[in-house]
């Protein structure tokens, strides 16, 4: 039995709140703006779910979109994004390139499904760079800033863990 744990800042139509997944086998404890919470969880499609929260029925969709999740919660619709602590943020649209190499990491546990770049390739900043499955959802993380690839450092199908680099941009 695979157990999984991440710890997030959530942002949620502009509020900013501490959460804490862990994960295992349909079961999840969310841990969210000092609530604890039991949530069962079925997958009912790739981007729709079914959730049991506190005896109540939830159906819940989630949809990538450029400010990070659009989430539908029983008709109800929100936006949201997570920021990984140990990453600058959910996007670098607005802020000065880094200097120096800059490692582009796994936002959470998951699975490399496409390597989009390879070593040596030019790119620019927020070009996609990988994508990454994580809780049956792909996405594809950018370039933090522009310049060359200076090393892949995983293969299509490898597993990852929250915060390992994937690539160096340099």
């Amino acid at each position: 039995m695979e157990r999984v744990v991440a710890t997030y800042e959530l942002v949620l139509e502009g509020r900013r709140q501490e959460l804490r997944l862990e994960r295992s086998e349909g079961r999840a404890r969310v841990d969210l703006g000092g609530k604890s919470l039991e949530v069962d969880v079925s997958q009912l499609s790739e981007d729709a779910f079914s959730l049991i929260l506190e005896g109540r029925s939830h159906d819940v969709s989630v949809s990538p979109n450029a400010g990070g999740f659009q989430v539908v919660v029983d008709g109800e619709s929100f936006q949201v994004s997570l920021v990984d602590p140990r990453r600058e943020g959910p996007s670098t649209s607005g802020r000065t390139e880094a200097a120096g190499p800059v490692a582009v990491s796994a936002p959470m546990p998951g699975k490399v499904v496409r390597i989009l770049t390879a070593e040596g390739e030019e790119v620019r900043q927020g070009q996609g760079l990988v994508v990454v499955e994580a809780m049956k959802m792909q996405n594809e993380l950018g370039s933090p800033k522009s310049g060359r690839v200076r090393a892949v450092r995983v293969a299509e199908g490898q597993a990852v863990d929250s915060g390992e680099p994937l690539v160096l941009v340099e």
